[in-house]
């Protein structure tokens, strides 16, 4: 017998609130000001946004009496040889360092987390993710990455940490740099968390983010999940294709036939490690489900 453990947001109490945690601005190698990229991101119906510039803590307490709906989280990308590592609700200014879980270590004692920053643009190896310990999890899109140089998706990454018993979160983020810029997309307001938090407060979106009550996004909504030790039952935005991701060869993928799909459900066979959810709409956009592990009884 296996029991599904998986952090479900729609069990949860709360509202849900959409936010970023990977964006820049002129204080590192962005386009825009600090008080531009907030503007940007409020007035896209964003909750929360860390400014996560270059190896600089950009000071958001000036912005707080301009943006009262919008929750700024102090935030920092930090380079480690190989590694950027996208820090968040941190207190003060992290050096870079030769080694990584030392930065790390630092983040977690300011009560802040890290999520490892586009590993597939990184060209990072498999070993260097499970050789590391301490992140929250990793990112798997970024804009960016996706539409300056089509190495947006880290999917990959993410199940073979996943296969080798490494239970980390996936965030989809901006990484903005330009927003609008000519003769391509806008890497601003295209990869998202929604988070399902007990109140609009940074205490409570850090809280959801640890315990996992979010799912990612480029585009299409999640309705609900219902999860027994048998059945898996998802609710969506319509789409083209409703993917349960396991390990190896197991999972399954249903698409849309004469109508787009706005639920299914998967039969639970007991082998399959882990679950994880895919949803992918019409217009490309896709969705993701942070992993729902298989626990042996």
């Amino acid at each position: 017998m296996s029991r599904i453990s998986f952090p479900n947001p729609f069990d949860a109490e709360g509202f849900w609130i959409k936010g970023n945690l990977h964006t820049h601005t002129t204080n590192s190698d962005g386009l825009l000001t600090p008080f531009q990229t907030a503007l940007v991101y409020q007035s896209n119906g964003y909750g929360f946004l860390s400014i996560t510039d270059h190896n600089r803590l950009t000071n958001v307490e000036d912005l707080r009496s301009d943006f009262e709906d919008l929750i700024l989280l102090p935030g920092e990308e930090i380079s480690v040889g190989g590694y950027h590592l996208v820090a968040f609700n941190i207190e003060s200014e992290i050096m870079p360092a030769d080694d990584p879980e030392s930065v790390i270590r630092e983040v977690h004692r300011q009560n802040g987390e890290v999520i490892v920053a586009h590993p597939y643009w990184s060209a990072l190896m498999p070993e260097d993710l499970l050789g590391l310990d301490g992140y929250l999890g990793i990112e798997v899109y970024n804009a960016t990455c996706d539409v300056t140089v089509a190495k947006g998706y880290s999917s990959v990454y993410w199940d073979i940490l996943l296969h080798n018993g490494r239970f980390t979160y996936g965030f989809a983020v901006d990484d903005a740099h330009g927003g609008l810029m000519l003769g391509r997309p806008t890497d601003a307001c295209k990869g998202w968390i929604m988070v399902k938090a007990r109140r609009f407060d940074e205490a409570s979106i850090m809280e959801s983010i640890r315990r996992g009550l979010f799912y990612s996004s480029t585009g299409p909504e999640i309705h609900d999940i219902q999860v027994d030790d048998e059945k898996i039952h998802v609710k969506t935005s319509p789409a083209k294709s409703i993917s349960f991701i396991a390990k190896n060869g197991r999972g399954r993928r249903s698409y849309a036939l004469n109508e787009p799909l706005r639920e299914a459900v998967y039969t639970v066979r007991g082998n399959e490690d882990y679950i994880r959810l895919e949803i992918e709409d019409e217009r490309g956009g896709v969705a993701w489900t942070n992993p729902m592990i298989l626990e042996t009884r």
